[in-house]
């Protein structure tokens, strides 16, 4: 027998807490996909959901949250956590140049956890599929002593100029292409560290609120496919870091000047000098960095689409490729740290 719900807490069993949960799985957003197109055929409450693919060809991901690692209970901002679960999945869509469809959701539940934390979390997720595509079917629960979140989330390809299902790839950097970023970098970092001060003002208070409330580039991402962009990925764990997964995947070397990193004005405000530092390594800023050549590049600026140049693409006789950072004098610049590494941290 189960035990039964302590009201006092609001603590339920594990079928409690499922079928409170089933009730926030995007329950609306189902039902609405179901009568507008019948891509979701069965929701929660079977062994398993059953769906339609709008495509051939299917993209997967898989993101995990940890308690203490990537998140702090004690802060209790569930909302914001259930967000930023939802985009850090959303974002590998993004860079993909891919439509995000349907998520499945394990929960790892602590003694003592409450269906309010949960339900708070939940919001913050449908929340951001609401916004950017996607919708959860289903998921798991487990009992666990640390709180963890696991999103598994499925999307399709955009199309090209041909209309052909197409993905952007890490592969596909090419000598002679330049770099580019979607936006300016090292906010989400810098809303961490203004976090860690607890020195409120305008703009902690900007750089906090994108620390928590990041957006996924699904939009840009289905554009540069269109556009004829092959080569990307988001910056999730720091730009010098992700570049150089390009570098290695193409086998190419890049180089990033570093005065053209695009910084957010409230970041240069709070931080000054040290802004570069937050740019390079700071992550989880979820903008795109990709490769083009010159001119679609510029065809890509011609349609407004929102980029900034920072580097160039060459030639590499190692195959595993490296990346350089040039500074305002023309010298070779080392970063204190290239970016996060969750083995070695």
């Amino acid at each position: 027998m189960q035990p039964s719900t302590n009201n006092d807490s609001g603590i339920p069993n594990e079928f409690e807490l499922i079928a409170r949960l089933s009730e926030l799985e995007s329950a609306k957003n189902i039902a609405e996909n179901i009568a507008a197109g019948n891509t979701i055929l069965t929701g929660i409450g079977d062994d398993a959901a059953v769906v339609s693919t709008p495509a051939s060809q299917m993209l997967m991901t898989t993101d995990a949250i940890v308690d203490g690692v990537h998140f702090r209970s004690a802060d209790e901002r569930w909302f914001d956590i259930g967000w930023k679960c939802a985009v850090s999945n959303l974002s590998d869509i993004a860079a993909m140049g891919g439509v995000p469809d349907y998520a499945l959701v394990t929960l790892g539940v602590p003694p003592g956890a409450s269906v309010k934390t949960y339900a708070d979390f939940y919001d913050g997720m449908n929340a951001a599929f609401a916004e950017f595509g996607g919708a959860i079917v289903g998921g798991d629960v487990v009992s666990c002593p640390t709180m963890f979140v696991n999103i598994a989330l499925t999307g399709h390809p955009s199309t090209d100029s041909l209309g052909e299902p197409t993905t952007m790839r890490r592969t596909e950097a090419q000598p002679g292409d330049l770099v580019c970023v979607t936006g300016p970098l090292g906010s989400s970092a810098g809303g961490f560290e203004a976090l860690l001060r607890g020195d409120p003002n305008p703009s902690s208070d900007i750089l906090i609120e994108r620390h928590y409330h990041p957006s996924p580039r699904i939009e840009v991402g289905s554009k540069l496919v269109a556009s004829g962009v092959r080569c990307a990925m988001d910056i999730s764990d720091g730009l010098v870091g992700d570049l150089e997964k390009i570098a290695k995947s193409s086998r190419v070397n890049i180089t990033i000047e570093m005065m053209n990193i695009p910084l957010a004005t409230e970041l240069i405000s709070m931080f000054g000098s040290g802004a570069i530092e937050l740019a390079l390594s700071g992550g989880e800023d979820y903008e795109l960095v990709f490769t083009a050549s010159k001119p679609l590049v510029d065809n890509l600026v011609a349609n407004k689409i929102g980029l900034t140049v920072i580097g160039s693409v060459d030639f590499s006789e190692s195959p595993c490729g490296q990346v350089k950072i040039i500074d305002v004098n023309g010298d070779l610049y080392e970063p204190v740290r290239k970016g996060w590494d969750h083995l070695n941290v």
